[in-house]
């Protein structure tokens, strides 16, 4: 079965503006636009509402983010660079030649901004015929189960609803935790349900790695692949004790600011500091 995202629970009531919001997307095209600051451009410009999934909707007009994009800018503002995000935005990254920042994505607005660093890398997973490392039409394969980079490569490592599609999840937590500096961070959004202990895994593979799957399948929306990409696991509270073991102290960002363009109810990001 392909969905556009994993349906995440509700963790609180919508405020009045993100109702607000939900019916402006029953008005005319020219009409269903929000005027707001977006901290990925940082211009102030229309925002586009389509649809009733806020996390994936409020689309800046200028650079095209969205929510969740501007839920992970907004972090990396704040905690990284201590900015305040309403007179700041991600483009203050591009000057900051002494950090090294490692994103999992070769698309999109966050990777349009960030690409204009001096000390940026970027990759996507192609499958399992590639090793890490190798390139494949001009962009680095990096399988995250196994990263070829060397330990404590990076300040910054940034994912976004990619690693509920990684078989061997964990494993995949400790090469980001290895490739981190001390005091480097891993800031990164999943599917979280935060009303359960046990992580709900999907599908696994058996020893011959083949997929088996442990309830209906689902799948994401990816650029890279028109079929989709499995889900594996969707998160809960026992992800926050396993970072821990791992190495990690971990921060869970509950945000809301509606004149940034971050919204709705569920806007959550992580940020697991390796321990110095």
């Amino acid at each position: 079965m392909n969905i556009d995202s994993v349906k995440y629970p509700i963790y609180t009531k919508n405020r009045l503006f993100d109702l607000l919001a939900l019916k402006f997307r029953f008005l005319p095209s020219k009409l269903n636009h929000l005027p707001l600051k977006c901290i990925v451009c940082n211009r102030v410009g229309l925002y586009k509402v389509k649809g009733n999934d806020l996390r994936e909707d409020c689309t800046c007009k200028s650079c095209k983010s969205f929510n969740r994009q501007r839920q992970i800018s907004y972090v990396m503002l704040t905690s990284v660079l201590n900015k305040k995000p309403l007179f700041n935005s991600l483009k203050n990254f591009i000057s900051r030649n002494d950090l090294r920042v490692y994103y999992t994505e070769s698309k999109g607005p966050i990777h349009d901004v960030l690409v204009k660093m001096k000390n940026y890398v970027y990759s996507e997973y192609f499958g399992e015929e590639y090793k890490s490392g190798d390139y494949v039409n001009g962009i680095l394969h990096q399988d995250l189960q196994k990263l070829s980079f060397a330990d404590d490569s990076f300040d910054v490592v940034i994912s976004s609803e990619v690693f509920e599609h990684i078989p061997n999840t964990y494993q995949a937590f400790k090469e980001v935790h290895r490739v981190l500096k001390p005091g480097g961070r891993h800031i990164f959004t999943i599917p979280f349900d935060a009303r359960g202990f046990k992580d709900t895994v999907k599908a696994v593979l058996d020893e011959n790695g083949n997929i088996q799957y442990l309830s209906e399948p689902e799948f994401h929306k990816d650029p890279i692949r028109e079929e989709g990409v499995l889900v594996y696991r969707i998160f809960s509270l026992e992800m926050l004790i396993k970072l821990n073991e791992i190495g990690f102290i971990t921060n869970l960002h509950h945000l809301y600011n509606p004149l940034l363009g971050i919204v709705g109810n569920n806007a959550i990001v992580f940020e697991s500091i390796k321990e110095l």
